[in-house]
């Protein structure tokens, strides 16, 4: 009877969504095409992750910054291609090495000291924090990462993927900024110029040294 599948599914949504019937749903359909997810820890409603990195790495058997990678590229563009999530990817290994610091500490970093070192949202959402709104990190990590993100990751680290962006350093998607225009400014104002990155997905914009 259909009210016996529908009961079925329901059940199946809530056993691998921890107990979320939505979150079930969603991971169900992302395990579809980008594998097993890796952790259960997104962030709460003030962009906080609560749990140790570390743990959160070890939990699947890979390195912090390789787990830290995947979940950023889980984080900004999940659905993307492969290609796309790879020019992420280097665009971040290249931000961090450019400052001297790896991956994870790039990613770590907020400024919100309560945030500071933990996984969350670019944006502050702490309404207790000085800084409320505002820009909090280099890039979101608030989304667990799934199978296919940390293969990217891990190849994007080890060069198994070379850099193919031209040495890019940033992106970001004009569709989803209040002021794209600010921000390009800003970029090229920054010494940045607009990189060539063939096979990316539309709408996303990629920077380098100029």
């Amino acid at each position: 009877m259909p009210w016996i599948i529908v009961a079925a599914i329901v059940v199946y949504f809530v056993w691998v969504g921890g107990g979320n019937p939505l979150d079930g749903a969603v991971t169900a359909l992302n395990e579809l095409s980008r594998g097993a997810r890796l952790t259960r820890s997104p962030a709460d409603a003030t962009g906080f992750v609560d749990a140790e990195p570390q743990d959160l790495a070890d939990e699947c058997g890979a390195s912090l910054e390789a787990y830290a990678l995947a979940r950023m590229v889980s984080s900004e563009e999940g659905q993307q291609d492969a290609t796309t999530q790879a020019a992420i990817c280097w665009a971040t290994i290249n931000t961090a090495r450019r400052g001297g610091r790896g991956v994870a500490s790039l990613l770590l970093r907020a400024k919100n000291p309560r945030n500071n070192g933990y996984f969350g949202t670019q944006k502050d959402l702490d309404p207790d924090s000085d800084n409320f709104n505002g820009s909090d990190r280099y890039a979101s990590t608030r989304t667990d990462p799934y199978a296919r993100d940390l293969a990217i990751a891990t190849q994007c680290l080890d060069g198994s993927i070379a850099d193919f962006t031209g040495g890019a350093t940033n992106y970001d998607r004009p569709a989803g900024e209040k002021n794209p225009e600010q921000v390009a400014a800003n970029r090229v104002k920054s010494g940045l110029v607009l990189a060539d990155v063939e096979g990316v997905a539309s709408g996303l914009r990629f920077w380098r040294p100029a």
